[in-house]
Order: structure tokens, then sequence, then C-alpha cells
């Protein structure tokens, strides 16, 4: 056993042996922490006009007919014929509906009718009054001049016995009113013989030849919607739908049947910003679709877009591949279409483009710079470029890149040299 004074001594001994280790014990670790290692940023990004890889590479594409329209009538009527059904081959000129045309022949008849009546008034103006009209308005120039003679001579007796208080005031008004009543008359009968004597005033035939001229127009406007209740093919294809059945009421702009020209058939594939310049050097295309496996089509580039879409950043891109006789390549079958370059194309400095967005100047610098990424070491390197014209296909750089670079798109004024990336290329970009 301890003495209890020998225990109290042990425990202060083991008290600072304990306050002695502490600072060693906090100490443990005090050293720098260990670095944390660096985060790789993804990068979206883009191979440079990648010739080599364009040729092997395939786009999904999607067929559709050269032409494709939904016809309709320009007029409103009770449909009357409509010999057409889907699936119809129809030639350009075939009759395809007809609505009923009555009410616009009377409308026609009407309309004729009414420049007919201005046309013969306007020849009557111009060619004045015939002989024997002349005669009329002389004997009615001289009867009106007659009785102007009487109504003024009795009007002057009446004035004279006025003065002597012989008749009364009404009977004097009376005879002044019938005075004025026969110069008018004789006025009008003047007039008359003088228009059929010189014919009408220029002012009054510029009138009529204006009628006339509305009247001409309201007669083609007849004739037009007449020739509106044919419906006819604008050009050789097939029905592909038909919205209404004969004998039922049609309203104007109300789609009747779909006509599909089928006689040639384009493929729009869609095309990503890094092959676009290269769409010029394509010779050819082939086709392949799922329907025909074992087939293959050959065509040509039709058309290039010339803006990308908002969502994919895609350019469309048409050919055109004549319809085989064998086999029938109906629209909305799925292609996969592979472009066929020239083995001896080559690149002029100008076809290399890259998105706006890849290319940046510091605000210290008046130096134009793209990122490009060592795919190998994965990191990137900053590059001076000289920069060309700004095209709907992108920026054109002169110098500083090269076929087959890869260069940052997207969020190049947050890198720095040899920063660690990881490439988010486009679908197909490999």
């Amino acid at each position: 056993m301890v003495p209890n004074g020998n225990l109290g001594a042990l425990a202060r001994s083991a008290r600072l042996t304990w306050l002695g280790l502490l600072p060693l014990l906090t100490c443990v670790g005090c050293g720098a922490p260990p670095a944390e290692p660096e985060s790789v940023r993804p990068v979206r990004a883009i191979k440079v006009a990648d010739l080599a890889g364009f040729r092997t590479r395939s786009f999904p594409g999607r067929a559709e007919a050269v032409d494709e329209v939904d016809l309709s009538f320009r007029v409103s009527g009770p449909l009357i014929q409509l010999p057409v059904r889907v699936g119809d081959q129809v030639a350009k000129g075939d009759l395809l509906a007809a609505i009923d045309p009555i009410d616009y022949r009377t409308a026609l008849d009407l309309a004729r009718g009414n420049l007919l009546r201005a046309q013969a008034e306007l020849l009557a103006m111009e060619a004045g009054a015939r002989p024997e009209e002349i005669l009329q308005l002389q004997a009615g120039v001289n009867e009106a001049q007659a009785g102007f003679d009487r109504a003024s001579a009795e009007h002057a007796r009446n004035a004279t016995l006025r003065e002597r208080g012989a008749i009364s005031q009404s009977e004097f008004d009376m005879s002044l009113a019938l005075r004025d009543k026969s110069a008018a008359q004789l006025k009008t009968a003047q007039e008359a013989l003088r228009i059929g004597q010189q014919g009408a005033r220029e002012e009054d035939r510029k009138a009529k030849q204006g009628e006339i001229m509305a009247l001409q127009a309201s007669v083609t406007d007849a004739e037009n919607r007449l020739r509106f209740t044919s419906l006819l093919a604008p050009f050789d294809g097939g029905i592909a739908a038909r919205f209404v059945d004969n004998f039922q009421t049609v309203q104007a702009q109300q789609p009747i049947l779909r006509l599909l020209n089928t006689a040639s058939i384009k493929i729009v594939v869609q095309v990503p910003e890094s092959a676009i310049s290269l769409a010029p050097l394509v010779e050819e295309v082939v086709c392949r679709f799922d329907a025909f496996p074992d087939r293959e089509f050959t065509g040509r580039v039709f058309e290039i877009g010339k803006e990308a879409t908002r969502t994919t950043r895609t350019f469309p891109v048409t050919a055109l591949v004549e319809q085989p006789e064998d086999v029938k390549i109906l629209p909305g079958m799925a292609a996969s279409v592979q472009a066929k370059v020239s083995p001896t194309a080559t690149l002029d400095q100008h076809q290399l483009t890259v998105p706006a967005t890849a290319v940046f100047t510091p605000d210290t610098e008046k130096q134009s710079y793209v990122w490009l990424v060592d795919s190998q070491q994965q990191t990137v390197q900053r590059r001076k470029v000289t920069t060309g014209q700004l095209t709907t296909l992108g920026m054109t750089i002169l110098d500083g890149v090269q076929p087959g670079d890869w260069v940052v798109t997207a969020g190049v004024h947050s890198l720095r040299d040899g920063q660690r990336v990881r490439l988010l290329t486009e679908q197909g970009d490999q």
C-alpha cells in the first residue's frame, strides 16, 4: 500500500506530466495543410476544319418532298366536284376540286352589263346629238322663248296696272313668278341645245371614263372569282391528304387537299458549327435509308443554311436526291447522309472559321486571341490570331489556327494558360 502522503505526490506529478505533454499534443499536425488537387474545368470546344473526319462522318437526316403545299380556294361556296383521293397521282393543271359557280357567273354578267351601259353613254356624249334631236332641241328653245315673251309682256302690263291700283299685289306677284319660271325654262332649253350641238363638257366625259375604268375592274374581279371556283394542281405530284368531303360548303383559304411533289426528295441534315465551313467542298452526298438498308442513293447539296438554330447551334443543309424508279422514297423516312469530298480537296485560309464566341480581346490589348486545347495534356493555351471578316458562319481566322486544332468556344474570359480542362464537344466531334 502507498501512504496517503505519497498518493498526493503522485497525483501532482501526473498532472504536471499531462500539462507538459499538452502543447506537444496540440502541435501535432501544426504544419501546412496538404494542397487540394486542382479542379478540372469542363470547356466546350470544336475541332476546326477537320477535313479528314468530315470525309468519314455521317449525319442523320429526314426525307421531305421537294414541293409540299396545302391547297385551298380563294372564294367560298358549296363543293360540287372532288374527284381525287389520297394516294392519287395528278399532273399540273388537273382539276382537283370545284365550287358551284352559278352565283359567280351571275355576278360576272351583272358587271359586264353595267360596263356596256356606261360605254354606250360615253359614246353618246362624245358623238353629240343626231340631226333630228337637234331639231327637237331647237323647237324646245323656240317654245320656251315664246313662253318667256308672253310672260314678260303680261308682267309688264301688270306692272303698269299696279301703279294705277287696278290690280292687287298678289296678281302682280303671280305674273312676276311666271316670268321668272319661263326664263329658267328658256335657259334650260338653250343649254340642252348647246350640248346637243357641241357635245358634253370635258369634265363630264372624264367622269364617265373614270366610271368605265371602275366597271372594267369589277368585270376583271368577277372573272377571277369565277375562275377561282376551280382548284387546279400547281405541279405534278401525289395527294397526301384530303381535308373535306364533296358537297361540303367551304370557306376561302380553308385547306382542301395536300399535294406533294416527290419526283425529287430533299434530305435535311443539321451540321454543327465546326463542320459548316466545309459544306461548300462537298461534291455529292450518299444517303442510306432505314427502309432500304442495302441501297445507297447519290444526291447533291441543294441549299446551305446561313443561320444556326438557337437551341442546337447547328446549320440546316439540304441535299437533293432524284426519286429512283424501282423503289419509292417517301417523305418522313429517316436517312444517314455522308458527304463525298474530293481526295485532293484542300482548304483555303479563308475557309477556316470559328464561332464568334471563341475569339476574345483583353481590355488592355488590341490583339485577338483564342484558347487552344492540348487534347493530350488536357490543358489550354492562349494563342494569338489574325481575324478576317465576321460571316454568317462565324469569324474567319487568317493566321494562328490550323485545321484540326481544338478551339474553346465558350467561357473564354475565365480561363488561364496551362489550366487543366475537360472537353465538352459537340455531338459527333470526337
